[in-house]
């Protein structure tokens, strides 16, 4: 059936052929037959069914951008049937030395407003072929891409692949006006045209899963009702459950087989990839850094095991007006704190079909190309920072906690939307006061990853115990969240992201006020000469440092509405630099602001 299947196929012409079935190859498929139904479209893939059911890929946890984009392939359906509702991002950090219960809980108190999933990879992907094909896409799978013979111009691609049972049939060799790289790993065009770029974040993983339900209510004693009682109790199974300590962090994810995918991560700055490198290692380290954890999971059955060396990088170009991309892993991959890779594949899958449509209608191919790149680079760049420095944060509670509330401020408020809204369908000119936006977002999340940083650095401490709901009801990050709900045409977006822009530069000069406030004046001193603080562009009106002596509904009337959520979500200082340091230290970032302003903004 084989033999006769590709001989069917040898040959033929497609208008797209995507290498690799794995997520972002299928998500693709099913996008590019939705969207251009016209298009022929072959998938090659070299597993074939059936699927083992703990199918051993990483990237089981999705969060808003990449779940909104599976909804948007008619996948909500089978999502809520098949797999899990997932109750958010939840943190311990702090490191493992003291018992759950006394640790910082940093998390979702009820249900997202805007679902994301618990994917168990194994099941959704052997489902996502029979989608496909429903779909009208030339699936083949037990074949391996042997060649991809890249042509200039006009010319039509040429792509060779043959079955990994050289039994099964001959080599095949099709032609294609697109063709895709969704190779994973194996990269075959990022490696062949040496487009693989460094991503300056050393990092590296080790994971597995185990058999059965891995809750993590059972670490605390049912005695402690404290622990057990609130609403959000029954649910944290169903979060991506970090626990993290100085330089590294454990997930649990739940699946929806009933099984638990266990990963641990550690960074080049505090461990090696010898730390996790073997299923043995993983554990030893989690037995050691996280005892707690590392106990109750030596009552589970291991089930598979997999790691990888210093997993991120960038890559040069991710589409050519040669009519080529690479899509998921083939492309870049960032980090898997917060869930991004499902993001990134929705990011360039949707850039690749968007392509697909200018070449078809005749438009301009070779600047929306070079457009595409550059912004696929921005943001990859930029999701980076949010991991580079980071290890030291994931040691210190307080500092994690705003860390958090900034990167779901920026998330919320451009990441996402420029991808719900479409903004990438925005062409030339156009597109410019989009990216001056999200450039402002990169400059200042930088910034705010460095003080994050310095403040662990600088005042270790243990993390004070009790949950903080993240985000918090009522606040600016509900609102944030709430607002990927919305539909708006470009302008209104652009108008949108700029108010939320507006916002997180004040949220940003708030939180640097805070940690400088903090430290004490010798600590304080220490960060603002290494973060060179001085150079940072915020505004901290000078009001602030008198502002913090307030109290009651004097403090409320003092303080503008965005630094009341800060502290609300990130509680009050709880040391003190001196007045006359704040003033010298903040120097060049106060300014002098009318009160009348100060109050019309706030309103």
């Amino acid at each position: 059936m084989q033999k006769q299947r590709l001989f069917e196929i040898d040959n033929r012409e497609f208008d797209v052929v995507i290498c690799g079935g794995g997520l972002a190859g299928l998500t693709l498929s099913r996008q590019l037959r939705r969207e251009h139904p016209e298009l022929s479209v072959l998938l090659i893939e070299k597993t074939a069914r059936p699927l083992p059911p703990a199918c051993h890929k990483v990237g089981e946890s999705s969060v808003e951008l990449g779940s909104q984009y599976l909804e948007r392939l008619g996948l909500r359906d089978y999502l809520v049937e098949k797999h899990l509702f997932k109750f958010g991002l939840r943190f311990f950090p702090g490191g493992g030395e003291l018992p759950v219960e006394e640790r910082m809980e940093i998390g979702p108190m009820q249900e997202p407003i805007v679902p994301s999933y618990q994917l168990d990879r194994g099941v959704f992907e052997a489902d996502l072929r029979g989608f496909v094909e429903e779909d009208g896409v030339t699936l083949v799978e037990g074949c391996a891409v042997r060649d991809v013979d890249v042509q200039p111009g006009n010319t039509s691609h040429r792509i060779s692949f043959e079955p990994v049972d050289a039994a099964e049939g001959p080599r095949c060799t099709v032609s294609a006006r697109w063709v895709v790289d969704a190779t994973g790993r194996n990269a075959h065009l990022r490696k062949r045209m040496k487009l693989t770029r460094g991503a300056g974040h050393g990092a590296c993983a080790g994971w597995y899963r185990v058999k059965g339900k891995v809750d993590i209510n059972d670490l605390v004693p049912q005695e402690n009702r404290a622990w057990h009682d609130p609403d959000h109790a029954k649910h944290r199974w169903r979060s991506t459950n970090h626990f993290m300590g100085a330089g590294y962090w454990v997930w649990v994810i739940p699946l929806s087989s009933g099984n638990t995918s266990i990963g641990v991560v550690v960074h080049d700055e505090n461990y090696s990839f010898e730390d996790v490198r073997t299923l043995e290692r993983c554990q030893a380290f989690i037995a050691k850094h996280e005892p707690v954890l590392g106990k109750h999971l030596e009552k589970f059955e291991v089930l598979d095991f997999l790691c990888l060396n210093h997993y991120s990088h960038c890559v040069g170009r991710g589409w050519s007006a040669d009519r080529w991309a690479l899509v998921g892993e083939a492309g870049a991959f960032v980090d898997p704190l917060y869930s991004p890779g499902t993001d990134f594949i929705a990011y360039a899958n949707s850039f690749t079909s968007e392509l697909i449509r200018v070449d078809k209608e005749g438009g301009d191919l070779e600047s929306r190309t070079r457009d595409l790149n550059l912004i696929y680079r921005a943001l990859v760049s930029g999701n980076l920072d949010v991991y580079r420095i980071s290890a030291p944060v994931y040691g210190h509670a307080r500092a994690m906690l705003a860390k958090i509330y900034w990167d779901n401020l920026a998330y919320w408020s451009y990441s996402c939307q420029y991808f719900l809204q479409g903004i990438y369908r925005v062409p030339g000119e156009d597109s410019e006061a989009f990216m001056q936006v999200g450039l402002r977002f990169i400059q200042m999340s930088q910034w705010m990853q460095q003080l994050f940083r310095e403040w662990a650095l600088l005042a270790p401490e243990k993390p004070m115990g009790g949950f903080v709901g993240m985000p918090r009801f009522p606040s600016i990050l509900v609102d944030a969240h709430i607002d990927l709900q919305k539909k708006m045409s470009p302008q209104e977006t652009l108008e949108y992201m700029r108010m939320r822009l507006s916002q997180a530069e004040e949220v940003a000069a708030e939180m640097v006020f805070r940690v400088v406030a903090e430290l004490g004046d010798e600590n304080a001193a220490a960060l603002v000469e290494r973060t060179n603080l001085a150079r940072w562009d915020f505004r901290i009106p000078r009001s602030r440092i008198e502002q913090e002596h307030t109290i009651g509904l004097g403090r409320r009337r003092a303080l503008t509405r965005l630094a009341r959520d800060v502290e609300r979500g990130l509680g009050r200082i709880t040391a003190r630099t001196s007045d006359k340091a704040l003033a010298e230290l903040l120097a060049p970032l106060l300014v002098d602001m009318n009160p009348e302003l100060l109050q019309s903004a706030d309103a």
